[in-house]
């Protein structure tokens, strides 16, 4: 940042004069650094001692910031007698930078420390547990806003990961430790009817030293600015080489209705809990806050969102939930395409329900450059890599998101999905008892952990972790039919027919995935039912078409005309012996309109 003949570098925390670093201490250094980032503005006494010494510590104010603020003019070669060149003093309240301030021509490009901040969840100081998901909702917002801020200076730990020390005992420096964190944030949250109140403390992980504290008092109608304004003061306190101009570029824009904020941050808290009933849930609070407010595009994000996994993760009928899902997402992108969650959306419906894994790519490669903490978006890119069967580029993307989300049981299966697309079934075994470990109940792990066991010869252990993860997932399918072609391959047919059964009548009374009626006749080797039912899924848009890429147990259809011509209507590449496809996939068909 030069202003002057100086530059001011917060990365290396250093200030230069034409080049030659001039000597400052560490106070002096903060309250400069204070006075840059707020420049323009007064900053009062009070905030200079909570800036330098921390909120509520004993110290004679009155001298110690005359004497930083000597120091600072001292450095800069001037003194009050010279006039306000670089710092004004406002008598009886405070001082304001008011030099000209500038970036350097390399800032944008420079190589900076690998900075990582943790966000810890907000404590919910209201007594009311109904009200916990403002605080759940304000640490991944927090979370989001730093993350587009400082997106290549700073690594902000994922939101899964810093919630699993929501109430926690833990000391900063042991929290820093697990998650990777030179930063801590911790934050309170009160809210009545008019106001909503916000204590942060920036905490350094290693010494537990507190580096800033402050407060935030807002009407409700400002929420997301408090957001961002605090993601900018703990930017510049970590020397993240934010000013006020590159802050103005990355904000999010939002509602300024705060009803519809409120639905919006109520519908991301179900949308977290991955369950169907919960996802459910979601879609109606995102739906309610579109209604509140059109032009919200992270509500229209997160419907993308919740249509996008319903066909998943929950047997949600993707014929029904495509055109809601592409409208949604290119109403986000309309709105806000400076966004990694708009990108992030939209690629992760070309992925699962329009099929066109080039713009998928395209997509989620701009999230990632926009937001490179957005874990959804490397996660989304290391599932389209890795389908697309180059699988060294997806492992490498997966291994990075869980560097920004260690502690996440569900991106650890995600991750053991990967390996087992890649044949690297011990990694796979690996990684879904991590998930497991972290969280015994995730049907998805259990999923994961059965289809390594039928692949490596363990075919109980596999029916065992198949039954699990069908009770747990509240009745998701693919568990059911994944048992099925274990008892089949098994040489149980009767067993294997009578799950067959189930799935069918089923059938009857709500929406079940064709495609995983025909991995069943697969494992029963009736070809020509297989086929049928996967002609079903191809014209219902079933998600799980998306694995017949890499999904080993159609390995022996793979060479066969009908098998070819199926991945042909589909738009998926022909992977040659399941090695990295050479060329951009052929192009998708279109979506159905909303209208439609």
């Amino acid at each position: 940042m030069k202003f002057g003949h100086y530059e001011l570098d917060p990365p290396a925390y250093e200030l230069r004069r034409r080049g030659r670093p001039v000597r400052l201490e560490r106070l002096p250094m903060e309250l400069l650094l204070l006075l840059v980032e707020r420049r323009g503005t007064l900053v009062t006494r009070e905030e200079i001692a909570a800036r330098l010494w921390g909120a509520n510590v004993f110290h004679d104010v009155e001298n110690g910031v005359h004497t930083a603020v000597r120091k600072v003019r001292r450095a800069l070669h001037a003194s009050r007698d010279d006039g306000p060149a670089f710092i004004q003093t406002v008598a009886g309240k405070g001082y304001r930078f008011v030099a000209p301030l500038t970036m350097s021509s390399g800032a944008a490009d420079a190589v900076c420390p690998d900075i990582s901040l943790a966000v810890l969840p907000f404590e919910n100081l209201t007594g009311q547990p109904d009200q916990d998901y403002l605080g759940d909702g304000l640490t991944e917002e927090t979370i989001a806003a730093m993350g587009n801020l400082a997106a290549d200076r700073l690594k902000v730990i994922a939101r899964t990961s810093v919630m699993r020390y929501k109430g926690t005992t833990k000391s900063a420096r042991e929290i820093g430790r697990e998650l990777g964190a030179d930063y801590l944030l911790e934050s309170t949250v009160r809210r009545d009817e008019q106001r909503i109140r916000v204590r942060a403390t920036l905490v350094r992980a290693h010494d537990q030293v507190q580096l800033w504290s402050g407060k935030f008092d807002r009407d409700r109608r400002s929420v997301l600015k408090l957001q961002e304004d605090l993601a900018r003061t703990i930017a510049i306190h970590v020397h993240a080489g934010v000013v006020p101009e590159t802050a103005a570029a990355h904000s999010r824009r939002a509602t300024t209705d705060p009803d519809a904020y409120d639905l919006y941050l109520r519908g991301r808290y179900y949308w977290n809990q991955v369950r169907s009933t919960s996802l459910w849930r979601a879609m109606e609070c995102f739906e309610s806050t579109i209604s509140q407010d059109p032009s919200f595009a992270l509500a229209w994000s997160g419907l993308a969102d919740t249509c996008s996994i319903l066909p998943v993760t929950s047997d949600g009928d993707p014929a029904a939930l495509w055109p809601k899902a592409r409208h949604a997402a290119d109403e986000a992108l309309r709105l806000q395409s400076g966004a990694a969650e708009s990108w992030t959306s939209s690629g992760a419906v070309s992925f699962w329900l329009d099929w066109d894994w080039s713009r998928a790519e395209r997509d989620l490669r701009r999230a990632v450059q926009l937001n490179p903490s957005y874990v959804p978006g490397q996660r989304f890119l290391a599932h389209v890599l890795s389908n697309l069967g180059r699988h060294p580029e997806a492992l490498a993307v997966m291994e990075n998101a869980r560097r920004l989300d260690p502690l996440s049981p569900a991106l650890c299966a995600v991750s053991g999905q990967l390996y087992f697309q890649a044949g690297q079934f011990q990694h796979a075994q690996d990684q879904a008892r991590h998930a497991l470990a972290l969280h015994s109940d995730l049907w998805l792990g259990h999923l994961i952990l059965g289809k390594v066991y039928e692949r490596t010869k363990q075919a109980e252990a596999a029916l065992k972790e198949f039954d699990t993860a069908f009770q747990l997932s509240e009745g998701n399918t693919e568990a059911l039919s994944l048992k099925g072609y274990t008892l089949a391959a098994m040489g149980r047919r009767t067993e294997a027919g009578q799950v067959l059964h189930t799935l069918l009548e089923t059938a009857r009374t709500r929406f079940v995935p064709p495609y995983n009626v025909a991995l069943l006749f697969a494992g029963l080797n009736d070809a020509d039912h297989a086929y049928q039912w996967l002609e079903k899924a191809r014209l219902n848009r079933d998600v799980h078409m998306v694995f017949l890429t890499v999904e080993p147990k159609w390995d022996p259809f793979r060479n066969q005309p009908r098998f070819l011509s199926l991945l042909k209507d589909c738009a998926f590449p022909v992977l040659d012996g399941r090695q990295p496809a050479r060329g951009p996939a052929p192009r998708a068909a279109r979506a159905p309109s909303h209208q439609s």
